[in-house]
């Protein structure tokens, strides 16, 4: 590759960055300018969920000054639990419904798909971030103690990246189906509670090798990621659910830039079938 042809890709690569940061700072302008809240509704949803689940927690185990630690731990993960979930779902939401809402700009603008699967990635990475500090807010909010050393920390941040590349992925897999089926839109809208049931959101993870949840929640995008992170918030090492994490992770990475390059000759062939 010549000195010029690199300063072109990079160039090219720079421009649809740039492209992604400023539709979703529009998308967030917008989402301000409709709702009197604003942005705030990011902070405000997953707050509603802490706090109807700690009332409840604490009604059903008595007295909230006689809460043990494990009760503590059970109150965070399930906390973490839902709110990451909500973020991760409206990722894939928004991602696999992303040529039908944008079609009028798709067809518009001569840029191809890519700036708009960034700026939601963008966008979900900023709700992400947001959920992640109110996690971290309720640990000493529960008298719990913060994890010591770095490590944590860092598998904590591998946690949420691993939600994230999990959620575009999804979403991105089935943009396309999304566009010529309206039932996977609807599926998409009535899996929820299926999803938190089987996900370790208010339970522990099994870690069983004879138990069929086990084998479900290898398999589950949603699952290995909030196990781990579950144990390393705890001080723990991360459990047997480390390495599917990771491996999904590089999975998801390999199968998210295959699908970029296939959606580029997808997208004229659905706007085409989608019409006016």
């Amino acid at each position: 590759m010549t000195f010029s042809t690199r300063a072109t890709a990079i160039k090219t690569l720079l421009n649809i960055m740039d492209s992604g940061v400023t539709l979703a700072l529009r998308n967030i302008r917008l989402q301000m300018r409709e709702h009197a809240l604003g942005y705030a509704w990011a902070l405000i949803i997953p707050m509603l969920y802490a706090i109807c689940y700690i009332f409840i927690k604490r009604e059903l185990t008595g007295n909230a000054t006689n809460l043990s630690e494990q009760a503590g731990w059970d109150i965070l993960r399930a906390f973490a639990g839902i709110t990451l979930f909500q973020c991760w779902m409206q990722i894939v939401q928004e991602m696999a419904n992303f040529i039908r809402r944008q079609r009028g700009l798709l067809r518009g603008l001569d840029v191809g798909p890519t700036p708009f699967v960034l700026a939601i990635v963008f966008e979900g990475g900023i709700a992400v971030l947001i959920r992640s500090a109110l996690i971290i807010l309720a640990i000493p909010l529960l008298g719990l103690a913060f994890p010591t050393g770095i490590y944590p920390w860092l598998i904590f941040i591998a946690c949420i990246l691993a939600l994230l590349l999990s959620a575009t992925t999804i979403g991105l897999l089935l943009a396309p189906w999304s566009v010529l089926y309206a039932d996977v839109r609807k599926a998409l809208s009535s899996i929820n509670l299926p999803i938190v049931l089987i996900s370790p959101i208010f339970y522990p993870a099994t870690e069983r090798l004879d138990s069929v949840l086990y084998w479900i929640n290898i398999v589950n995008p949603l699952a290995s990621p909030l196990a781990v992170l579950s144990s390393v918030l705890q001080g723990q090492s991360g459990g047997v659910y480390m390495l599917p994490m990771l491996v999904a992770s590089g999975i998801s990475l390999l199968l998210l830039t295959w699908l970029l390059v296939l959606l580029r000759r997808q997208v004229p062939i659905l706007l085409e079938r989608m019409g006016n």
